[in-house]
């Protein structure tokens, strides 16, 4: 089985291929959990008509309440916390909360603005 995409070729997908692979994963979850789109949508509180567009590709764009809810309902919610990664903080901004101003600016971060 071929997979439509991986965190290295995902850029080269649309928003709307990126929510339709969403939607298989979602109907692929279901059918995991042994639960007809009925009790899921008992189950989450998502209408049946809103599970069946989902599982059918129908939607174009997929609410991420309605992802939680559906997760949370499959016993898979921690599946939300590589959705949007951690990242360190910048420099600048810890400099801003700490009210400490830089003294020196790192070669990396020089602009090329003007040329001598």
């Amino acid at each position: 089985m071929e997979v439509a995409f991986d965190r290295y070729t995902i850029y080269d997908f649309s928003d709307e291929a990126i929510i339709l692979e969403l939607c298989g994963k979602v109907r692929n979850l279901r059918r995991s959990c042994c639960i007809s789109q009925t009790e899921l949508a008992q189950k989450s509180g998502v209408s049946i008509a809103s599970i069946k567009r989902i599982e059918a590709g129908t939607i174009t764009d997929l609410n991420v309440g309605t992802l939680i809810k559906i997760l949370r309902a499959c016993g898979n919610l921690e599946g939300m916390a590589d959705l949007v990664p951690d990242v360190p903080e910048s420099p600048f901004l810890i400099d801003q909360k700490t009210g400490k101003t830089r003294k020196y600016c790192p070669s990396s971060y020089k602009s090329f603005t003007s040329i001598e």
